[in-house]
């Protein structure tokens, strides 16, 4: 069949396809894990266990949502400008990895002498810390499917690979952290099980991050215009 004529070849550097489906796909389970966490425990951890007040933990939010905003096409345009041996996109994905584990370790881990004002801010500044490396983390790893996958075949099932460690991480996330936070590490009235939760999460979140994007075969040379019409296929 006759290629389209709108339809621009590919570099041979660009059709360079050698990273499974799965190697990249095993990346989402990594960036799930983490905020799943926080968006199904940050309630009980701070309101109802740490007596937040409900105001304070609404304003917050409402600014964590406008951030979430904002910093999504901030970090997609450093992204794309960024040149370096290794890639565009890994150096974000290895560097975001671990500043997210330390940003939800510390969200789940306040002083225990923490209250009021003190509480307010440290319950802030690390959930949003955790937003913006989260964001870090999905710029940078959704940019890659169209770029690692050009052909409309390997990058559909990459998608849908990718949704299934999704579905996996969700699963095992809100099914198990309620039994390991009040049950076997900790009990309804502490912080401790939250604590060894957000430890256990954050270490497997970069080991998988770190395994897919060191597995990656990522073209650094890929011109941005070429990323967006393979995305477009």
């Amino acid at each position: 069949m006759a290629a389209s004529p709108d339809a621009a070849p590919l570099p041979a550097a660009a059709t360079l396809e050698r990273t499974p489906p799965w190697r990249y796909a095993l990346g989402m389970f990594g960036t799930s894990i983490p905020i799943t966490m926080i968006k199904s425990s940050i309630v009980l951890f701070y309101v109802d266990i740490l007596g937040l007040d409900v105001r304070a933990y609404a304003v917050v939010m409402v600014l964590y949502a406008v951030i979430d905003a904002i910093d999504n096409p901030l970090l997609g345009y450093l992204s794309d400008r960024t040149r370096t041996r290794f890639g565009r996109r890994r150096p974000w994905l290895l560097i975001g990895a671990p500043l997210l584990a330390a940003s939800m370790i510390a969200l789940f881990s306040p002083p225990s002498a923490l209250d009021g004002l003190a509480l307010v801010l440290w319950f802030a500044v690390f959930a949003i810390l955790s937003e913006l490396f989260d964001s870090m983390l999905n710029a940078n790893y959704g940019a890659l499917l169209p770029e690692l996958f050009p052909t409309e075949r390997r990058r559909g099932l990459a998608n849908v690979l990718r949704q299934a460690f999704q579905l996996v991480a969700m699963i095992i996330s809100l099914a198990l952290t309620p039994v390991l936070t009040t049950s076997l590490l900790g009990t309804e009235e502490t912080t401790e099980g939250f604590t060894l939760t957000a430890i256990l999460y954050a270490l497997l979140a970069v080991a998988v991050i770190t395994v897919m994007a060191l597995g990656v075969r990522e073209n650094p040379g890929m011109p941005r215009s070429i990323a967006r019409a393979c995305s477009r296929r």
